[in-house]
C-alpha cells in the first residue's frame, strides 16, 4: 500500500524509536540517551533552535524501578518464565535474592507469626477488598523472606516502571494456574534472583524552540519519549503506542510549522519528555523551570490501539477554558469523541500550573485493543489511521491556537 510521504515519515520516526538500538528507552539507560540524541538531531534539521541548558538538552534526576540483569523464578526445580508465568510488583518490591521454603496462606488463615520469618509465601486467591500495600508491609515486619501474590491469568504480566525506595522484600506477582498448582505443597524449595535496583538517574528532556515574531508568547508542544526498556536478555518492550507514536506526530507537527510561512507570532517550543512512566518527571521540570514562558501547552500520549480513531481524551474531565473549547471543537468536526478524562499522562504537570494545557490522546474502545506496558506494544500491533487522524487533529489544533488573538492579542 502506497502511503502519504508525510505518513510515510512518521512511521519511519516510529520504527525508530522503536527499535532494538533504542532498547525500549527507560529513562536514564543508554537507549534512551540514544533516543534523546536522535530527537535532538531531528528538531535541528527541521530548524529549530536548541532551548536546553545545554544545548538541546536539560537534565532530569529520574527515580525509577530498573531491572540490571534477568530475573528469576524456581520452584521445586520448575523455572519459570518472566513477564509470562511472573513477574516482580514493581511499586512495592526491593530487589533481592531469595532461598526459602514456600508456605501457602489464604484469607482466614490462623498462621503464627513466628510460623513466617524466613519463608516464601505464597498467597494464591487474592481477596476483592485485598490490600496490597498494607499485606506487603506485614509481612515485612514479620521476617517473610519474599512474597508470592496471584495475579489472574493475563496473556503476558503488565509492567511497570514505578518503585519504592522503602520497599523491603521481593514481591511477585505469579499466574493464578501456577500458583493453585503449588499452592498447599508445603515447604517446596523456592529461589528468586531479582536484581531490582530502585535509583535516581540523570536523564533528559530534548527541547527545541522556534522563535516566532512576539517572544512574551510559547505554545509548548510535549510527547514523552521515554518507556518501560527491554527486560535484560529477556523481553522487548519498544513502546510503539506509548509512547513513540505521540513523539512521531509531535515531531512531524514540528516540521509542518517550521515550514510555515510567513513567521510564526508567537515562539513554539518542542519538548520531548523523560521520566513519565515512573511519575511525570521531565513535565515537572518543565512545568517548574521553563526556558521560556509558557502561553499554553498540547501534549500528545498515545496513538494506534485499534483501527480507527474513535475517541480522543482531552486531559480535563470538563471543558474548562476557552483551550478546551477549541480543542474539542477541531477533534468533533473531524467526527471523532470527545472523552472528558483527566489525569495520567504529563499533562496533569502544567495543569496543575495553571497553564492552559490539552493532553490529547487515543481512548481505546474495543475489546481486542493493543494493550499498552506490555510486549504486544510493538510496530506489528500499530494501526495507521489513527496516526494519520491524530496528526491531522493535532496539527489543527495548534494552527487554531497559533492564529488565535485570545492567546497572543496579535490580530
Amino acid at each position: 500500500m502506497m502511503m502519504a510521504p508525510l505518513t510515510e515519515r512518521i512511521l519511519q520516526d516510529i520504527y525508530m524509536l522503536s527499535s532494538v538500538d533504542f532498547s525500549g528507552r527507560l529513562s536514564g539507560t543508554d537507549g534512551a540517551r540514544k533516543a534523546a540524541v536522535f530527537l535532538a538531531s531531528s528538531l535541528n534539521r527541521a530548524g529549530f533552535s536548541p532551548a536546553g541548558e545545554y544545548e538541546f538538552f536539560t537534565n532530569v534526576d529520574v527515580p525509577a524501578s530498573r531491572l540490571v540483569s534477568p530475573a528469576r523464578l524456581v520452584i521445586v526445580g520448575n523455572e519459570l518464565l518472566h513477564r509470562i508465568d511472573f513477574a516482580e510488583y514493581a511499586p512495592f518490591s526491593s530487589g533481592g535474592f531469595v532461598t526459602g521454603d514456600l508456605l501457602t496462606i489464604r484469607d482466614g488463615d490462623d498462621v503464627l507469626p513466628e510460623d513466617l520469618a524466613g519463608k516464601v509465601v505464597l498467597i494464591p486467591e487474592r481477596p476483592n477488598d485485598f490490600d496490597v500495600k498494607g499485606t506487603i508491609e506485614y509481612a515485612a515486619s514479620l521476617g517473610v523472606a519474599a512474597l508470592l501474590i496471584e495475579t489472574g491469568e493475563p496473556e503476558s504480566f503488565h509492567k511497570t516502571v514505578f518503585g519504592s525506595e522503602t520497599s523491603k522484600l521481593p514481591v511477585l506477582r505469579i499466574r493464578r494456574s501456577l500458583a493453585h498448582k503449588f499452592a498447599d505443597q508445603r515447604g517446596l524449595p523456592v529461589a528468586i534472583e531479582l536484581p531490582l535496583e530502585i535509583k535516581t538517574r540523570p536523564c533528559q528532556n530534548v527541547l527545541g524552540i522556534l522563535p516566532g515574531i512576539d517572544s512574551r508568547y510559547t505554545i509548548a508542544l510535549t510527547a514523552h519519549y521515554d518507556h518501560l526498556g527491554d527486560d535484560p536478555q529477556g523481553v522487548r518492550f519498544p513502546g510503539t503506542i506509548d509512547n513513540a507514536s505521540g513523539v512521531a506526530v509531535m515531531l512531524e507537527v514540528a516540521r509542518k510549522l517550521a515550514q510555515r510561512e510567513p513567521p510564526l507570532p508567537c515562539n513554539i517550543l518542542v519538548a520531548f519528555l523523560t521520566g513519565e512512566e515512573s511519575g511525570l518527571w521531565g513535565a515537572k521540570k518543565l512545568a517548574l523551570t521553563p526556558p521560556v514562558p509558557l502561553s499554553a501547552v498540547i501534549n500528545l500520549d498515545c496513538l494506534g490501539f485499534e483501527k480507527e480513531l474513535i475517541a480522543l481524551r482531552t486531559g480535563h474531565s470538563a471543558s474548562t477554558d476557552w483551550l478546551t473549547e477549541l480543542a474539542a471543537d477541531v477533534i468533533k468536526n473531524h467526527g471523532i469523541e470527545v472523552r472528558w478524562i483527566a489525569g495520567g499522562d504529563d499533562a496533569v504537570a502544567f495543569i496543575q500550573k495553571g497553564i492552559p494545557t490539552i493532553g490529547l490522546g487515543q481512548k481505546p474502545t474495543l475489546p481486542d485493543s493493543t494493550s499498552i506496558h506490555t510486549l504486544n506494544d510493538n510496530p506489528d500491533n500499530l494501526h495507521l489511521k489513527p496516526i494519520e487522524k491524530g496528526f491531522a487533529v493535532t496539527y489543527e489544533i495548534v494552527n487554531k491556537l497559533i492564529d488565535s488573538p485570545i492567546l497572543t492579542g496579535i490580530k
